[in-house]
């Protein structure tokens, strides 16, 4: 019985002096889906024990869409020697595999649209997330939503990697469905504002994918919908509260919590080459009652049958 007693606290004594697992956490842009993701993250590995300045470090960073400093953060999570990568979106996620694919630093990526196509695939070391929309659901449900809908517009960051394959999706939806697609760059977030407002005119609504660079500049979209009359469709049900008229996709702290759960399968010993990449699933339709009045905008009883649930007098509402 003494052995046992001292055994088990030899064990806690061990516990109480481990190591804290360091975890590198990392996003292009701060914005409520990447945050979110973030957050379902960390509260995933609290659900299973991993609680914060007890037997856990996080250091988060952000680049502040800045590829070079995405790069930059990564040498320093290597130079300080973490013990597992948590990178969201794309080019982090690409920073991130570029500094540590010949290391055993397990990285797991999140909010990443096309992994293989991304080249963040092939890495034993590498594993995660994918949040890959449906693209040309998104524009037939714009069909229904805009009566004769005829010409789309879209605002994208070609040199997002992420952005270029799904509006490569949107123009074959498009051409499929008999819509002209017109697109607009920017290849920051400065260019956002003119790349929105050089729609104006030309096209019956706007459609823009889980791109970063203009989640970043979201509002100055939502303020040329909105004073243009101008429905706009964003894959983000997270920015349904900044204006936005229509909002699709997914819940991203619950993608946070399923790339936490791949972490933690890491972290309790299974090699990441061992776990194949998922996708999350769960699409969501949210319609904005709010900027519909305030742009004159009515939505048809069959609109409102298709959706998720409404925004109405600043709240959301699931429909049953």
């Amino acid at each position: 019985m003494k052995r046992l007693v001292l055994l088990v606290l030899m064990v806690l004594g061990v516990l109480a002096t481990a190591k804290p697992v360091v975890i590198g956490i990392t996003q292009i842009v701060d914005h409520p889906a990447l945050n979110a993701a973030r957050d379902g993250v960390i509260e995933a590995l609290r659900r299973a024990g991993y609680i914060e300045g007890q037997n856990v470090q996080y250091i988060i960073t952000n680049a502040q869409g800045d590829f070079s400093v995405a790069i930059a953060i990564a040498q320093e999570f290597r130079a300080r020697g973490v013990d597992l990568v948590i990178s969201i979106t794309t080019p982090s996620s690409q920073a991130i595999v570029q500094v540590f694919k010949d290391t055993n630093v397990p990285v797991i990526f999140s909010a990443v649209t096309d992994p293989v196509g991304a080249g963040l695939t092939g890495y034993p070391n590498v594993t995660g997330a994918s949040d890959m929309i449906d693209v040309r659901a998104d524009v037939e449900i714009l069909r229904k939503l805009v009566p004769g809908l005829k010409r789309l517009g879209q605002v994208y960051n070609p040199g997002e990697a992420n952005s270029a394959i799904l509006t490569e999706m949107t123009k074959k939806a498009c051409a499929e469905l008999g819509i002209e697609l017109v697109v607009a760059a920017a290849n920051g977030t400065a260019e956002v504002p003119l790349a929105a407002q050089s729609l104006v005119g030309r096209v019956d609504a706007i459609y823009c994918t889980t791109d970063n660079t203009v989640a970043a500049a979201l509002d100055a979209i939502v303020a040329v919908s909105k004073t243009n009359k101008i429905p706009f469709l964003f894959a983000d049900p997270t920015s349904l509260e900044r204006g936005v008229l229509i909002c699709t996709g997914f819940d991203y702290f619950d993608h946070g919590i399923l790339t936490g759960e791949i972490a933690l399968k890491v972290l309790q010993g299974t090699p990441p080459k061992d776990i194949p990449f998922v996708r999350q699933a769960g699409t969501q339709v949210w319609l904005n009652l709010d900027a519909a009045e305030e742009m004159g905008f009515k939505f048809s009883a069959e609109a409102k049958s298709l959706a998720t649930g409404l925004l109405f007098g600043g709240k959301r509402f699931v429909k049953e």
